[in-house]
């Protein structure tokens, strides 16, 4: 008798579809597919996977995410700023995704104030006109330490894999807010920290 593929039933957004074991690990773990499994319509939808300094999202909470290039997968968007008022001169802003394959990492340095002068009755006046500048940087190091573990991740273009290992790691993390470090191209270093809203969302994604 000549032996079926083994199939699993897996429940999709509410529809259950039979599908092929075997074809599922070439493309995606057991794991992916669990966590697929169990998004569902009434997380937060967001439409888009990009970061940007304006993006609007639910933060520290698990969306489900519908990309037109990406497809469609859980994960959780975190925000920190970084060196007192939001926008002041040299302040940084750190935005991260977390999703079950990858963290994406985008840093930019913000400024907002420029002085004008202008003449009225032959008095010369200074005045602030605020401008609102934002430039990213490229992060080509990603160090989470969770518990007494350090984990480091190389990648480009501000993108990090998710092993095995960290994503058990990151499930498991303590409830409480978690250290990272980024070191930019150019070698400078950003310490930041990820809340713990985030890391209860990691529960989910992971």
């Amino acid at each position: 008798m000549m032996k079926l593929p083994q199939t699993i039933p897996v429940l999709i957004f509410g529809a259950s579809l039979a599908i092929n074991f075997p074809q599922i690990c070439a493309a995606f773990s057991v794991q992916e597919v669990a966590i697929v499994a169990q998004a569902s319509s009434d997380l937060p939808m967001v439409k888009s996977a990009g970061l940007s300094p304006d993006m609007d999202v639910p933060w520290s909470k698990a969306v489900r995410i519908v990309d037109p290039f990406e497809g469609e997968f859980v994960g959780v968007f975190d925000r920190n700023s970084l060196g007192g008022r939001l926008y002041r001169e040299g302040s940084k802003e750190v935005i991260s995704l977390w999703t079950p394959s990858s963290i994406r990492v985008l840093v930019t340095v913000n400024s907002d104030e420029a002085r004008s002068s202008f003449y009225t009755a032959g008095l010369r006046y200074t005045r602030p006109d605020y401008f609102r500048f934002t430039t990213t940087k490229k992060v080509n190091k990603l160090l989470l330490k969770v518990r007494k573990k350090v984990f480091q991740l190389d990648g480009s273009t501000g993108t990090f894999a998710v092993s095995k290992e960290l994503a058990t790691a990151l499930k498991n993390a303590p409830d409480e807010n978690l250290d990272i470090r980024l070191i930019l191209e150019g070698g400078q270093t950003v310490d930041s920290e990820i809340g713990k809203g985030t890391v209860k969302a990691w529960r989910t994604i992971y």
